[in-house]
């Protein structure tokens, strides 16, 4: 698996052990944590703090706001950040806001390991492809 490199992401997820999960596996991809929250409250102090290169947010978050809602503020301050939605929502319910806000990707509830190391591994291909072409 390619290392994801500077790759500097943050997780918003409410559920304990998918937030484990899905920490554990963008470790295990070479990409640095550097932040998690499970509310969005602490999402947005956490994304006021830096920015990271990838944000992955659960839709249904703790709070009136949701992590479409959450995407929108990442990519208001930061229009070059890799976003992925994760649910378990039914997506066609979802899909006139998902393609309006327009995460980077979105991930069906369970996630797989190797679903979300897939995605990291494009993202740091899109990386380095950027930085040879610079």
């Amino acid at each position: 698996m390619r290392n994801c490199k500077s790759g500097a992401v943050a997780i918003v997820e409410d559920d304990e052990m998918l937030r484990f999960l899905l920490r554990e596996t963008v470790r295990a991809s070479g990409c640095s944590v550097v932040g998690l929250a499970e509310t969005m409250r602490h999402a947005r102090s956490l994304l006021a703090e830096g920015t990271p290169d990838i944000l992955i947010t659960d839709f249904a978050l703790t709070g009136a706001e949701d992590g479409l809602q959450l995407i929108e503020t990442a990519k208001r301050h930061n229009p070059g950040i890799t976003t992925i939605l994760v649910t378990g929502w039914d997506v066609e319910v979802l899909r006139d806001r998902i393609e309006r806000v327009g995460p980077t990707h979105v991930l069906r509830k369970p996630v797989l390991p190797h679903q979300l190391a897939s995605l990291l591994e494009a993202h740091a291909g899109t990386r380095e492809a950027m930085a040879e072409a610079a």
